[in-house]
């Protein structure tokens, strides 16, 4: 097939741009395949972060950058681009309302010029963990566009089927990430972070609101009166205000139980805070699926995660991790006194080497083809 993806990637960072670039990698070893990148991702007004591009931005660059989200005529150009091309296939990366006006104006564009060509979305989310005025209206604007979609989880495929009554979709889940560092002993991985504890519960990734940094600080003061040794390792830079965090530690009298590096973490040094850690922690208040267990799940960690979104459909029970219900310290905080310093979370290791296997790229590519062969 020819197949154009529209999508953020390289020199942006994040999960998302991540996974697009191995994707792509995927889908050249059976097509042919053209990345239309973002020229402008978000206004810098709009993004909370520090910096949105990849320390390297120059070199790392996926694809042509010909897409704007805030100027109209680069929607229109790129439909009229792609049309002209006459693609068999167009999938466009979809994960927040913010970008479904750009979208589905070169959907509409490609479908009127090129009918031939079978446009999908794949599905990050549908919802946004945080509500947007006017969302559900630009999300149905776009969805209805295309030809078919592929979902991530259970959560993103009954959100799709609340805005078309009978989609043609599939559904797969997240693959494990393998583009990072090998794993590396776990005393080396701690000696390199300074942690001396014998028991390391580990956070990964940006902190906002919904992934629930904060209910992972009350375990942890829960988690003290119960044991001694342990640490938290947190990883990511804040999204929020860190003032509201570093008073809520101070209030806790948690500071002596908590290393935070609140920074955005380059690939080459993600295998350090992984083989580092006894346990990831996956608090999240709202969730449709999630690549930080992806990457867990690389570096054969167990995870614990709440009970939200397609978050319980890849964890197996008592084998691969813990699922926990959303928005309680309580029940965090007992879980990791129950299993830190025992042989659990070992044994889950090996476990984990073959139930990754399940998480595969193969079968993700075989998604979006399987939807192709039915529109």
């Amino acid at each position: 097939m020819q197949i154009a993806l529209i999508s953020v990637a390289p020199p942006y960072r994040g999960g998302i741009s991540k996974h697009t670039s191995i994707l792509v990698k995927k889908l050249a070893l059976k097509h042919s395949i053209e990345v239309i990148n973002y020229k402008r991702q978000y206004p810098d007004f709009l993004f909370p972060g520090k910096t949105q591009y990849l320390k390297d931005e120059f070199n790392l660059q996926l694809g042509e950058r010909y897409l704007d989200s805030i100027n109209p005529i680069t929607w229109f150009k790129i439909g009229k681009k792609l049309a002209e091309r006459k693609y068999d296939l167009v999938i466009f990366r979809f994960w927040n309302p913010f970008f479904a006006p750009a979208l589905g104006m070169i959907a509409h564009r490609i479908k009127r010029k090129s009918p031939a060509t079978k446009l999908i979305s794949l599905c990050d989310n549908i919802i946004p963990h945080e509500k947007t005025f006017l969302g559900h209206f630009f999300i149905s604007y776009f969805l209805k566009k295309l030809d078919g979609h592929l979902v991530q989880s259970s959560q993103t495929e009954k959100e799709l089927h609340e805005i078309i009554e009978t989609p043609i979709y599939e559904k797969r889940f997240h693959p494990v990430y393998d583009t990072f560092p090998n794993k590396i002993e776990k005393n080396s991985a701690r000696k390199k972070l300074g942690l001396e504890s014998e028991n390391i519960i580990l956070y990964f990734g940006i902190i906002r609101e919904y992934k629930g940094f904060d209910i992972l600080l009350r375990a942890i003061a829960e988690l003290k009166d119960k044991k001694t040794d342990f640490h938290l390792l947190a990883a990511g830079e804040c999204y929020n205000n860190r003032r509201e965090y570093t008073e809520l530690i101070n209030k806790l009298d948690i500071t002596n139980h908590i290393t935070w590096h609140d920074r955005y973490i380059p690939d080459e040094d993600v295998s350090i805070y992984f083989s580092a850690a006894d346990v990831a922690a996956l608090p999240y208040r709202s969730a449709s699926q999630s690549g930080i267990a992806q990457i867990a799940y690389y570096y054969d960690l167990p995870i614990i995660v709440t009970r939200v979104g397609g978050l319980p459909e890849i964890v197996d029970e008592g084998k691969s991790g813990f699922i926990i219900m959303p928005e309680n310290p309580s029940e965090l905080a007992a879980v990791l006194a129950e299993h830190l310093g025992t042989s659990m979370f070992s044994e889950m290791e090996n476990f984990i080497q073959g139930y990754k296997q399940k998480f595969s790229w193969d079968y993700f590519v075989e998604g979006i083809e399987s939807i192709y062969s039915r529109i």
